[in-house]
């Protein structure tokens, strides 16, 4: 329901569906699941703006992508980081850098010159 609500541009109501399956995926421990929601969390943050919310949403996604050994996925939503962090403002870009370096996920200048190649 948050994906047809998120197409049909509603973004409060995807909101609520995204965060009330968020909540269902994390009760019952299904950590690949919640990485979808949190990535779905975090696109919809980023498509109203919202880079610096996008970017923690999806960062929390990644890793549980990571922890789930599902590198495709993670690398998908590596992409839609990237996606993010070129729309953001220079301050945003700065905070979205320091957050991937918080994050633990390695040199954020690598993955910005490997994802030019």
């Amino acid at each position: 329901l948050g994906i047809i609500a998120q197409e049909q541009r509603d973004f409060e109501s995807a909101e609520r569906w995204y965060r009330k399956s968020l909540a269902i995926k994390e009760k019952q421990g299904n950590e690949h699941f919640a990485a979808s929601t949190y990535g779905q969390l975090g696109i919809l943050a980023g498509l109203q703006g919202a880079f610096e919310d996008a970017g923690r949403l999806l960062l929390r996604c990644i890793q549980n992508f990571i922890v789930c050994n599902d590198n495709h996925s993670a690398t998908i939503s590596v992409q839609n980081y990237l996606v993010f962090y070129q729309q953001a403002d220079s301050d945003t870009q700065n905070k979205l850098a320091a957050l991937w370096q918080e994050a633990g996920l390695g040199d954020f200048q690598a993955v910005l010159e490997n994802a030019k190649k």
